[in-house]
């Protein structure tokens, strides 16, 4: 429906004669909060409906979700029984008529009235559940000065992107339909994911690491930049940090992989890669799960920190697959067959997937970039939900999980997005393995950063089921992180370690970087590094997108 709405006002807008400035900047506003409401996901619907789960706990929010239940229930029975009551003749059914009509009206004056006491007292529970959509002028507001936002919406026919700046904004539509978009995303993907020859332990002369290097079809990079952001440049030309909102198809591609210039030279070659136009060489980039995000960020008052050396704590390498079963002759957990009150029971399924060789090695070194001791990291038969729901989190500067991501509908029965942990013999509501995104979101964080280390998170081929990413980015944003760090590909062990490490010795050293500007430094680093022609391609340098607030903390 509400696709449809935005539809007939984009439509209405083009083929009405000239119109004012004025009008034209009305028309694009209300198009901007349209398209956003468009947006919704499946995953924050899901987040929506885990409510309840949510706010367990929280002084005086249960009830008022509680009422407000309440009270939609009652406005759609009475409407059930308006129906009825329509069709009958009679000056009783008249009267009945009308009595449900005005309880009607009430119910909905009560909802508004609670609808502006929740936001007015649990803004952060409402912009997590329910996000409200932002005018062009109030996300311009929230802009710094060297800054810019671009939204893409992608229907069935066309591809639209908006652009804002603190002085300007822009809108364009390109006849790029949905399919087309999703194969472009498709093949790129296909491209990153591609298995490298000259891992660690492979010694291979420089032509034949040149030979096997992978292409990467620039063209296609290009033409997607072409239909979405190069029309906006005028807007976003100037910014420094620039924040992505992409949809559908396009949530499975880093942003940093579009190309700006008409690529030079063969999609193979190393130097050629290293010469292209790569967006993340004109711009620091954050990916936002949806244009409110960016209220939600800048307007929580950050606590005053005390002077102190960074903290970290990692968890992760969970006991998966060969490993749970080999473990001291440990059996895998008995298989259940139903998912209830917030419990997967089925561990079975969790306890199949695969394990993560690299993934002890990645916390320890991150831990040892932050200079944390030994016990800050949480590895194999410690890595469990207990353990990260049971620990003082809220002390950490940074939180890292080095796991499998799943996202809704990942495994059956799984309702929402979640981050996978070493299976319990019994399945509870504390310890089921999987942190869903709910559980995520009942956290108490004050983390700067929040990096989930995990495979795929923004999803696996361009899809739309790709949305799954902002189930886990707003749940760890209303937790309380500032910002999260995911990757969308498995990553090459190499370059994990220079990016997650080298962005945080950006953010903490002598020289603080923003968060945005330090993953873009250190991808930058690696591109430029000419000892091994594999560092060129941007399945090594580009896997991983900052979420949530990229710029400086005021």
């Amino acid at each position: 429906m509400i696709r449809d709405i935005f539809l007939a006002i984009v439509l209405w807008s083009v083929l009405t004669p000239p119109l004012s400035a004025q009008t034209r900047a009305e028309i694009r506003d209300r198009v901007f909060v349209t398209a956003q409401r468009a947006q919704a996901s499946a995953a924050g619907q899901a987040l929506a409906q885990a409510a309840g789960r949510i706010a367990a706990g929280t002084a005086g929010l249960e009830a008022l979700l509680r009422e407000q239940q309440d009270i939609s229930k009652a406005i759609s029975d009475q409407r059930t029984a308006l129906a009825k009551l329509a069709a009958q003749p009679g000056a009783e059914a008249e009267l009945s008529v009308s009595r449900l009509q005005s309880q009607i009206a009430r119910g909905r004056d009560k909802l508004a009235a609670l609808d502006v006491e929740l936001m007015a007292d649990f803004p952060e529970f409402r912009e997590l559940t329910n996000p409200a959509p932002l005018s062009i002028a109030e996300v311009q507001a929230l802009l710094r000065a060297d800054e810019a936002l671009v939204m893409t919406m992608t229907v069935d026919s066309y591809l639209y992107t908006w652009a804002v700046s603190p002085t300007a904004s822009a809108w364009t539509r390109a006849e790029l339909a949905r399919a087309d978009l999703r194969a472009l995303v498709q093949g790129l993907r296909t491209q990153l994911r591609v298995a490298q020859d000259n891992r660690a332990g492979v010694s291979l002369n420089k032509a034949a690491r040149a030979s096997r290097l992978p292409g990467f079809d620039r063209a296609a990079a290009h033409r997607i930049y072409q239909h979405s952001l190069a029309p906006l440049e005028p807007v976003i030309g100037g910014a420094r940090h620039l924040m992505v909102v992409f949809d559908g198809p396009l949530t499975s591609l880093p942003p940093a992989v579009l190309v700006a210039r008409p690529p030079e030279g063969a999609d193979t070659a190393p130097q050629a890669l290293r010469e292209t136009d790569w967006l993340l060489k004109r711009h620091a980039l954050t990916s936002l799960p949806n244009v409110s995000a960016l209220r939600a960020l800048r307007q929580v008052a950050l606590p005053r920190r005390a002077a102190k050396a960074p903290s970290f704590l990692g968890f992760g390498d969970p006991l998966l697959g060969y490993r749970l079963a080999a473990e001291d002759g440990a059996p895998a957990p008995e298989a259940a067959q139903v998912v209830t009150r917030g419990v997967y029971e089925d561990v079975r399924r969790v306890a199949d997937l695969a394990p993560l060789p690299n993934t002890a090695r990645e916390l320890r070194r991150l831990a040892a970039t932050m200079g944390a001791p030994e016990d800050s990291v949480f590895l194999a038969r410690a890595a469990t939900e207990t353990a990260v729901k049971s620990h003082d989190l809220n002390r950490a500067d940074v939180v890292a999980f080095a796991t499998h991501g799943l996202l809704a509908d990942g495994l059956p029965g799984l309702a929402e997005p979640a981050l996978v942990f070493t299976p319990p013999e019994t399945p509870t509501a504390l310890d089921d393995a999987l942190l869903t995104a709910s559980e995520a979101a009942q956290l108490k964080l004050s983390a700067d950063l929040v990096i989930l280390s995990a495979c795929d998170t923004a999803g696996p081929d361009g899809s739309p089921g790709a949305e799954g990413l902002s189930g886990l980015a707003r749940a760890f944003i209303y937790a309380g992180a500032r910002a999260i760090l995911v990757s969308h590909w498995p990553v090459d062990d190499y370059a994990a370690s220079v990016l997650t490490t080298g962005m945080l010795e950006r953010m903490y050293g002598s020289d603080a970087r923003s968060r945005a500007e330090a993953l873009q430094l250190s991808a930058l680093e690696i591109l430029a590094d000419t000892r091994e022609d594999r560092f060129a391609h941007p399945r090594i340098w580009a896997p991983f997108v900052v979420v949530g607030e990229g710029g400086r903390d005021r």
